[in-house]
């Protein structure tokens, strides 16, 4: 969409200024005012319902608890448990509570609520990608995820047009890092690979302890890319999910500041498998 404003803008300062380096600038500046028109038009959406995002995150989250069946005070902990990382006030906490059980209804309408998230953010693609990551993390809190909320999770992935690809990559990346510099292990990346077509196939903070073999290569799966990789793709990797997940860019671009700590330290997670890589391959 972008690539038409430029074309447009071209057409238009061309005309205007009676020369070609209308059209040259204008292949700049259009790209600088499409932008600038989504932000204004998602802020605009934002500040008109600013707890849509913590209010769908519980709400599917509650929705995965009940796809496995009946919901057990175990699921129920565990949804405190992401509370307690999120560091939500009392009126944030008590709203997330509210979502959370909305979700677990049996008529809860899924795909409606996806699409009404989509709306507002659609033109902000880093807070949907985050707000796969966080539901991939939350759910991952009992280190397991089965065959119905790998569906779900994949019903996201639809309402948002990213495709399923991408999000077995997420969920590849958030079981590494679930298990990065853990010795116990919930989900079996067989499980997953049995169920996913596509095959892609809690530890926050800094790195700390003595590395295993297991935990190198969660840290590679945790940058998305192989063991073999050159120094440079590992490099590049890094880097570009580092900007993805930069706090201050994250909030400019609409993340509430109630997802910002999971956001934090989802970067630290980033940094400290980058670390550990490093220090293996002997790089700086």
């Amino acid at each position: 969409m972008s690539f038409i404003w430029a074309i447009i803008t071209g057409f238009v300062l061309s005309i205007v200024l009676k020369t070609s380096w209308g059209f040259i600038l204008g292949l700049f500046i259009g790209p600088m005012l499409y932008q600038a028109f989504c932000n204004k038009l998602t802020n605009q959406r934002t500040q008109a319902n600013p707890t849509l995002y913590l209010t769908v995150v519980f709400e599917v989250l509650g929705h995965l608890s009940k796809a496995k069946g009946v919901v057990t005070q175990d699921d129920i902990n565990l949804a405190r448990q992401f509370m307690d990382r999120l560091q939500l006030d009392s009126n944030s906490r008590q709203l997330a509570q509210e979502s959370f059980n909305r979700g677990k209804a049996s008529d809860y309408p899924l795909r409606s609520r996806l699409a009404e998230l989509y709306a507002q953010y659609r033109y902000r693609r880093n807070v949907l990608n985050i707000f796969c990551e966080q539901l991939i993390q939350a759910a991952l809190v009992d280190g397991q995820l089965d065959d119905k909320e790998l569906e779900i999770l994949f019903i996201v992935a639809d309402e948002f047009n990213i495709p399923r690809q991408q999000m077995a990559a997420y969920i590849k990346m958030m079981m590494a890092s679930y298990h990065f510099g853990q010795n116990s292990h919930g989900y079996s990346q067989n499980q997953y690979n049995q169920h996913s077509q596509y095959n892609q196939g809690n530890n926050y903070g800094g790195y700390q302890g003595r590395s295993t073999q297991s935990d190198l290569q969660n840290a590679y799966k945790i940058l998305g890319v192989e063991t073999t990789a050159e120094i440079s793709e590992i490099k590049r990797a890094y880097r570009k999910l580092m900007n993805e997940h930069h706090p201050d860019k994250l909030v400019s671009k609409g993340l509430p500041k109630e997802m910002l700590e999971a956001a934090k330290k989802r970067a630290q997670e980033i940094q400290a498998a980058y670390d550990l890589i490093k220090a293996s391959r002997g790089f700086k």
